[in-house]
């Protein structure tokens, strides 16, 4: 029989986040004939960690000092790679990269894919140094959309010919779901013929999550039977919740917490909305288009690889509070539209999105990886 090739995926922490649902996804999909998934979280498990075990892959936490420089980092990797007998390791962003390739000097590995996910560029030059340093250990280096890519070559200075694009993909089968939504609205306390703006996401500023607020004073003016629900923990949650409250927007806008339900919740949403200023590929927009949500975004990094405006959603600038409303209040008169944004979002996704089509990709780095 032939030898599975073993596969360490490193990650921070296995949170609810868009670069942690790729690794799942990961999991979930590969070619268990062919290939052993096992992986190794940094810093903490999270409650996806869970999710991956059930899945019967192993994971792993190195539990490395809460604040400051793990200097034995590199060690507890390598023995982590040694002890599991890893053939390739698949990093996920900065740290997990530069650590990881630097144990794997003192192991037996046979290559490593690195995945950049969703920074913004520029970014702090030890960072960009530091990646540009590992790339030269690395087999291939993979952008989540050709703006990442293009970056990554830009502003890291890292080799085009070890560079690729692999964009993110999802299992559409849990997000194609039917259910009730009347109840699921009421589950909320909302009301059945309430508009309802969501946004799933991690609540850091990046995301621009403020300018969605401030933009509900626009869109309530015009249309008052709307609520902005929005699913998520982060760092800025606290000062997005104070945001509300100074604009009298409480009554307006739900903060959820972090859920498991978001299948379900996209079900309700008559628009997704996503104002980021910075983005590689996010998950939650493909997760928005195989649900059939139509979406408003900004037009940053990847996004425009997924939505095309006027054919799957509506693509803003950033920062911009006004365009941001018009759109969404557009959309919300717009029945037919929407309708049609929602059909061509559930075609695109499928030609271009799926996790088979991204897992086939990385099977194919790590089979020519491990056979050089």
């Amino acid at each position: 029989m032939t030898k599975k090739i073993r596969v360490l995926q490193i990650t921070h922490d296995l949170q609810i986040g868009g670069l942690q649902q790729v690794v799942v996804n990961i999991c979930r999909t590969i070619d268990r004939e062919r290939f052993e998934v096992v992986v190794l979280c940094l810093r903490e498990l999270g409650v996806l960690a869970g999710d991956i075990e059930m899945l019967g892959v192993k994971v792993i936490l190195l539990d490395q000092k809460e604040s400051g420089t793990d200097y034995l980092s590199f060690m507890k990797i390598a023995r982590v790679l040694k002890d599991e007998k890893i053939d390739v390791v698949h990093t996920h962003n900065t740290q997990p990269f530069v650590e990881g390739a630097i144990a794997s000097i003192f192991t037996s590995v046979k290559a490593i894919v690195h995945t950049d996910h969703a920074r913004a560029f520029p970014d702090k030059r030890r960072y960009m140094f530091a990646e540009w340093l590992v790339s030269h250990l690395a087999y291939k280096v993979v952008g989540v959309s050709a703006h990442t890519t293009e970056n990554l070559h830009k502003y890291e200075k890292i080799s085009k010919r070890k560079l690729l694009t692999i964009p993110n993909g999802i299992d559409e089968t849990v997000y194609d779901i039917e259910i009730d939504k009347n109840h699921k609205k009421q589950e909320l306390g909302l009301d059945s013929d309430t508009f309802i703006i969501g946004l799933g996401a991690r609540l850091i500023e990046q995301k621009g999550i403020s300018v969605l607020i401030e933009s509900m004073l626009k869109i309530l003016k015009k249309l008052p039977n709307t609520k902005l629900v929005i699913a998520g923990d982060g760092d800025y949650k606290a000062e997005l919740k104070k945001l509300a409250d100074d604009l009298c927007l409480t009554e307006s806008v739900l903060f959820l917490g972090s859920r498991k339900d978001i299948p379900e919740l996209l079900k309700i949403f008559d628009v997704y909305a996503l104002p980021s200023y910075s983005e590689g590929l996010p998950m939650v927009i493909l997760e928005a288009m195989a649900s059939g949500c139509p979406v408003v975004a900004t037009d940053v990094g990847g996004i425009g690889t997924a939505i095309r405006s006027n054919v799957n959603g509506v693509l803003v600038k950033p920062r911009n509070v006004e365009d941001l409303a018009e759109a969404i209040i557009d959309l919300l008169q717009d029945e037919h539209k929407r309708l049609k944004f929602s059909d061509n979002g559930k075609k695109i996704f499928a030609a271009e999105f799926s996790a088979r089509k991204m897992i086939a990709k990385y099977e194919g780095l790590y089979v020519k990886g491990f056979s050089r």
